[in-house]
């Protein structure tokens, strides 16, 4: 079983899934060419994301998500929860990917050129791109 579903509660929606659906649910800039969800490692288990919308993409240049003109860091989905920051980036990445397969608003995510995750000060992963 993976981490993702040991996490998952019985409602229908997860709380990752809430909170994408607060953010995707209102109207975004249309300046938003790629999203990227950015990892943090915030000390004593503490695990954030935050989604970022950039103006650019260019899967050869890791600068790409740099070009940031909407974001969530002051409001990011938080998991307090003992991993590794590997397990930590797998269960995100879990996490969109499943939301990108059935979530409320996956349409409205794959309308962009491509989402990327990864940890700010590691390298990007590009998981989906049209």
């Amino acid at each position: 079983m993976s981490l993702f579903n040991k996490l998952k509660k019985t409602t229908k929606d997860s709380a990752f899934d809430i909170w994408l659906n607060n953010i995707l649910a209102n109207p975004l800039s249309a300046d938003i060419k790629a999203i990227c969800f950015n990892l943090y490692d915030d000390g004593d288990n503490k695990w954030s994301i935050e989604f970022v919308g950039t103006s650019y993409f260019d899967e050869n240049n890791t600068d790409w998500a740099c070009n940031e003109v909407f974001t969530t860091r002051d409001n990011p989905f938080v998991l307090i929860r003992e991993y590794s920051w590997k397990d930590a980036e797998n269960l995100f990445t879990e996490m969109v990917s499943k939301y990108l397969k059935d979530g409320k608003y996956a349409n409205k995510l794959k309308a962009y050129t491509a989402i990327g995750i990864g940890f700010v000060d590691g390298d990007l992963n590009i998981i989906y791109k049209k």
